[in-house]
């Protein structure tokens, strides 16, 4: 975009006329204008402080006006609010109906900043007075949604970086335009790569598997329609210009008029799609041009049927995919394209209309074909796109607020249908419709052989497999709303997670689709603990749970699969600095046990096979997620990395939590001072207790990110930016670590002020939703989104692994929740326009804490909240259900047995093992008491299948503390907890074995 230049130096209002005097206001219309405020160098956001301003003929001008969001629309309100992001584009709507009947004699730009003094700057365009476009009326939801959400977004600064992607929900394929057919990172710009004539060009409509542009697309197979002489092959040569007003971008559909007079229009099956090109009557040629990112890739026909393989981008457990597509009319002729890439290939026509109905698969043509002839033969482009619509409603219905403005409504139900694409499906019907056999190529096994033009080389397995989630970010908030609003389906999502774990060994730390070495933890771990703790009925509870056990308890040898650190963190009780983002792998390694504690207590119920074993584990587990104390360095008040030998990595005037980067991930100290979310009472215990947490708190909200301290990062990345935009202090917003913080203050008996920071998030920082932005940083995977929809239904899954939720406010009067598999939930707010709890009851039965079990939500027909202008006092006596009670701070789980280099059982690493003794012992520095005792397998050699553990005293009588026989370890370097069952006093121990054996490390725990 491009427009008026505004500057000058803040002092008074001030005010220059822009033309559009002259027109009579209509009941209907509105004032629309885009305005783009420069940053300035002394942070004071004097640009913000500016808006269009209309003065009417009879001297009067439009009072007290609010804009989409219900801000004030005037210079001054605009600013305050804080509503327009600086060196951004903003979208500013106010209705004007209140001013029907009147004429205007100015129309003008005013800035009305506070302080004097401080220069500013920035543009004003595309100032627009006329009617609003008509609202959907509630009876289709998908038209809430707009597939360009977040797109208007860059490397350099996100408001969501994702794509207008149409598309089954969980679909095996997305399909999206593009504005660069030749990248697998951003392939569709909002307005970034503009023409000459500022308007965004199409390459073409692409097949994509992306779950973000920072892990890269793949296997992405592009068709242009092309009205030239030629069959234009180039991507920049076939390009066609059109407007954003032209396009049609919503989950079952998508449309766009092209200038050059073509019209192209897609809606999705799982595994296709059906195109419709319109050619226009005097076009000079109509082709469509099937193309790749690069060279990797080949298309032949056959009378009316187009088959193909592409293998590019992202090589994450990619393997190569397949299609078969079918034309309306057979191609006058098929061929290389003109220019472009040398596989690119161009199907001509006679007519003017062309369908294509095409499917893919990651098997081979053949199954692509099946996939087409069972969801896309004899099906019209309006049965297909019925069909997608039908199911994107029953998806969407889960919410239905009463009292929500347009744009909320857009937000919601965006979020929604972000939330609903991952993960995606990644198996196919090999059988029928009516009796399916699905099957899918694994992309977490090694291929074998060479893949051909007509079949794959990956390892076909039966079963269901899904794909696509960046746990890290997902864990806190998508995967809690998968189990409250399609607890049924979550049940199969997480199976197919499980399944890479049936196939590999491990479950992606991000399946982008198979294993990638990206992000920190583990944290499938705590996403699928906390959906069984929640109720969702798994199919393999035990082998879901064993997937979680295998990141907790083995070290891996691939860096791609399992927790870094782990070699040495099992037994040190933390990750060193001699892992990168120590600090990171550390806090989340902790979340994820508790987690799985959770979830093995539950298990032994129900499986008294093993009972003992998962009693055992759940103690350890449980006991090791406290180690987060071990991080805290009470000199500083903040977590920091230690070293190998146990110091702290900075010294107290070294450690700046300002600095990004080291040994965080994607933030600073600050933004991980508040990392112990499965235990807030104990965090606010090292802090010196509830008021010391809320300080803290307090503190974090008020000290200004400056964008400024890069730490380990080589440049400001775009986290950083978008941090300081948000203008909430240190409160990082736009990425994941921050997303629990301002709950923690229901914690500090300070409720109000959780209530009061996530109404501000929630009215100010998901706006620009009408020209692609919407998010206030990356929109990974749904959990952007699912933030936004757990606050507004004013809760929040703060203790991920715990069956229970924060409670904030709710935004709207009324919303209905209607989960699939799940009984309705009526959630009311009296007074909603307001922030501040008063009261809260759940069917009747006032609630004093700040907190609810999933199982009273669950059966709860109704949630009411009373809503006032200030704080009260409710839920400020009673503090929310953590691990610790209790005003003393958590006991770490530590090694009893002395370090020792030169041993390798007790060298505290599982890198080193040695053969065992008949019998091995070892003494104490003193004597003490152990609960718990844990063994580590070794590489390869056996590890003992029974044992006796026994203490003494003296070292000359002994007596017998625990025995075992019949055991197994089930993978090379696991960890296994034992309980001591006759625990006592001793200085000296000894561990006797029958028969030879081997191990890496043994360990006695207090």
């Amino acid at each position: 975009m491009d427009g008026t230049r505004y500057s000058g130096v803040s002092g008074g209002r001030q005010e220059a006329e822009l033309p559009g005097a002259g027109g009579v206001v209509a009941t209907g219309d509105r004032l629309r204008y885009k305005i783009y405020p420069e940053l300035d160098a002394a942070l004071t956001y004097s640009a913000t402080y500016a808006a269009v301003e209309l003065v009417f003929a009879d001297g009067t001008r439009l009072d007290n006006a609010r804009d989409q969001y219900g801000k004030a629309a005037d210079a001054a309100g605009q600013g305050a609010a804080k509503i327009l992001y600086a060196d951004q584009w903003n979208d500013v709507q106010i209705d004007l109906t209140a001013a029907a009947g009147r004429t205007i004699a100015q129309v003008l730009l005013v800035v009305d900043a506070p302080e004097a003094g401080h220069e500013f700057a920035g543009w004003i365009d595309d100032v627009e007075i006329g009617p609003a476009p008509a609202e959907p009326d509630g009876s289709d939801l998908t038209a809430y949604v707009d597939t360009r959400r977040g797109t208007n977004a860059s490397h350099a600064f996100s408001r969501g970086n994702t794509l207008p992607i149409t598309a089954w929900p969980n679909g095996f394929n997305f399909v999206t335009p593009v504005t660069n057919a030749s990248t697998h990172r951003w392939p569709y710009e909002y307005q970034r790569a503009n023409n000459a004539d500022n308007r965004p060009e199409l390459q073409g409509l692409t097949f994509s598997h992306q779950p973000s542009p920072w892990m890269g697309d793949r296997d992405q197979l592009t068709i242009m329609p092309v009205a030239a002489a030629e069959p234009l092959g180039d991507p920049a040569a076939r390009a066609a210009a059109f407007s954003h007003d032209d396009e049609i971008a919503r989950p079952d559909l998508y449309a766009v008029a092209l200038a050059n007079g073509v019209r192209a229009e897609l809606a999705p099956t799982d595994h296709g799609a059906i195109f419709r090109f319109t050619f226009p009557a005097d076009a000079p040629g109509r082709h469509l041009v099937f193309d790749t990112i690069d060279e990797h890739g080949a298309f032949s026909s056959d009378g009316n049927a187009v088959t193909g393989w592409v293998e590019n981008g992202s090589e994450f457990g990619r393997t190569r995919m397949y299609c078969y597509g079918v034309f309306s009319s057979a191609p006058a002729a098929f061929g290389a394209t003109s220019g472009g890439r040398d596989n690119a290939r161009a199907a001509s026509f006679d007519g003017s209309e062309v369908t294509l109905r095409i499917a893919t698969s990651f098997i081979g043509v053949d199954q692509a074909r099946h996939n087409l002839e069972l969801e896309l033969e004899g099906r019209s482009f309006e049965e297909i796109r019925a069909a997608a619509n039908a199911i994107w409603n029953e998806r969407l219905q889960v919410i239905r607020p009463e009292g929500a403005t347009p744009p909320q409504l857009r937000t919601v139900y965006g979020n929604l249908y972000r939330l609903n694409l991952y993960p995606n499906s990644h198996f196919e019907n090999a059988g029928t419709a009516d009796a399916p056999e699905y099957r899918y190529a694994s992309p977490v096994l090694p291929t074998e052989g060479e893949a051909t033009d007509r079949s794959t080389n990956a390892v076909i397995r039966s079963g269901k497999m899904y794909v696509n989630s960046g746990f890290w970010d997902t864990y806190r908030t998508a995967w809690p709303a998968y189990a409250f609003f399609y607890p049924a389906l979550t049940a199969e999502l997480v199976d197919g997670f499980v399944q890479q774990y049936r196939d590999g060994g491990w479950i992606a730390r991000w399946s982008s689709p198979g294993y990638a070495d990206c992000m920190t933890g583990t944290s499938s771990d705590v996403s699928f603990a906390d959906a069984y703790l929640k109720g969702v009925t798994l199919p393999d509870p035990l082998a879901t749970y064993d997937a979680g056990l295998r990141n907790a308890t083995v070290a891996p040898e691939a860096t791609e699969v399992g927790r870094k650190g782990a070699e040495t963190g099992f037994f040190a009780g933390y990750v060193s600095t001699d892992t990168e983002e120590s600090v990171s792998w550390s806090l989340e390694a902790y979340l994820n046990d508790f987690a799985l504690a959770e979830m093995a207590t539950h298990l032994a119920d129900s499986h008294p096979e093993r009972r003992a074993q998962l009693l055992e584990e759940a103690e350890y587990l449980r006991r090791r997620s406290l180690n987060y104390v071990l991080l805290f360095d009470q000199d500083i008040d903040f977590f920091q990395g230690r070293r190998p030998d146990g110091t702290f990595a900075r010294t107290p005037a070294d450690f700046d939590p300002e600095e990004w980067g080291g040994d965080f991930t994607e933030t600073d100290g600050w933004n991980f001072a508040f990392h112990v979310a499965h235990d807030p009472r104990g965090l606010a215990n090292l802090y010196g207790g509830p008021r010391g947490l809320e300080a803290k708190l307090d503190e974090f909200f008020a000290t200004p990110e400056l964008a400024t301290k890069k730490g380990t990062y080589s440049i400001v990345i775009h986290e950083m930016v978008e941090a300081q935009a948000v203008r909430m202090g240190q409160f990082g917003f736009s990425n994941q670590p921050a997303h629990h913080i301002a709950w923690m203050y229901n914690y500090a008996g300070a409720p109000a002020k959780t209530q009061a920071i996530v109404r501000e998030v929630l009215d100010r920082l998901y706006v620009g939703e009408q020209i692609g932005q919407g998010y206030p940083g990356d929109e990974d995977n749904g959990e952007m989104s699912a933030w936004y929809l757990f606050a507004a239904l004013g809760l929040y899954p703060l203790r991920v692994g715990a069956p229970e939720y924060a409670i904030g406010s709710p935004l709207f009067r009324r919303t209905v929740v209607a989960p699939i598999g799940g009984a309705p939930l009526t959630i009311t707010a009296t007074g909603a326009e307001h922030p501040y709890v008063q009261e809260v009851e759940a069917d009747g039965k006032q609630l004093s804490v700040a907190s609810i079990t999933h199982e009273a939500l669950a059966t709860a027909g109704r949630l009411d909240f009373t809503l006032g202008a200030d704080p009260s006092d409710w839920a400020t006596l009673e503090s929310p259900p953590a691990l610790t009670t209790g005003e003393a701070v958590a006991s770490p789980l530590v090694d009893l047995i002395p370090r020792d280099p030169g041993n390798p059982l007790f060298d505290d690493t599982s890198a080193t093992e040695a053969g065992l003794d008949p019998v091995t012992t070892w003494s104490l520095p003193a004597p003490a008491t152990a609960t718990i005792y844990t063994l580590t397998s070794a590489r390869a050699e056996a590890a003992p299948t029974e044992w006796r553990l026994e203490g003494s005293t003296d070292g000359a009588t002994w007596t017998t503390l625990d025995e075992r026989a019949d055991q197994t370890f089930r993978w090379h370097r696991q960890t296994r907890p034992f309980t001591i069952r006759t625990s006592g006093e001793y200085q000296h121990y000894r561990l006797t074995t029958p028969t030879p054996a081997a191990l890496a490390q043994v360990e006695l725990l207090p």
